[in-house]
């Protein structure tokens, strides 16, 4: 299987507000309109009480999700990104290729290989 899944586990520096205001008027507008025809999701997941935030993305494979890092890096969206979420985790499902584990080096995500399964979506 050549699908690969990234999940963030952020943790919310700000106010709930301007979480909310950067998800829906910046990050998903933003990347809903990049050029990424094998990006198949983007959804963000927020716990109001807790401050915790979750991004779940899925793509086609490693190719597709080295563009979408690559497109977030010189984005509007990278700098704010940042000075509202702490990435406490990067977990990276699937199996990787050389480029998509070198582009995300520096956050040190934790990788897991697919074993078996399916999915009826």
């Amino acid at each position: 299987m050549s699908r690969i899944n990234f999940i963030l586990n952020l943790k919310l520096l700000d106010d709930i507000e301007s979480a909310e205001s950067f998800i829906k008027d910046l990050s998903v507008p933003y990347t809903a309109q990049c050029d990424e025809p094998n990006t198949i999701s983007f959804e963000w997941y927020l716990n109001k009480e807790k401050k915790r935030a979750l991004i779940l993305e899925t793509f086609k494979d490693s190719e597709a999700a080295v563009l979408r890092v690559e497109n977030l890096i010189n984005s509007p969206v990278n700098e704010p990104f940042g000075r509202l979420f702490e990435v406490i985790e990067l977990t990276v499902l699937g199996q990787p290729n050389d480029a998509l584990k070198d582009i995300l080096e520096s956050w040190q995500p934790l990788y897991l290989p697919y074993i078996d399964g399916f999915s009826k979506s």
